[in-house]
């Protein structure tokens, strides 16, 4: 399993998917958004986790979905 480059969550879109649940994330940087599951039961550690190995997602598409959260740009 490859890593992305580093980045730092600025929204999270969640979807209940077949066996779990689906997250999209949208970085502070970048060309895309990433997708993953929920794995860690912990929605933070679930973001971290999809920003550092979920597959790319178009970031066009991602930004018109409805946010579950939003991260501050601190």
């Amino acid at each position: 399993m490859s890593k992305n480059k580093e980045n730092k969550p600025k929204q999270v879109t969640w979807f209940n998917g077949c066996g779990g649940r689906i997250g999209i994330v949208t970085g502070v940087t970048g060309e895309h958004a990433y997708i993953g599951a929920a794995l860690q039961h912990d929605e933070d550690s679930d973001v971290e986790h999809i920003m550092q190995f979920g597959a790319k997602f178009p970031l066009e598409a991602a930004l018109l979905l409805a946010p579950s959260k939003r991260y501050s740009e601190d």
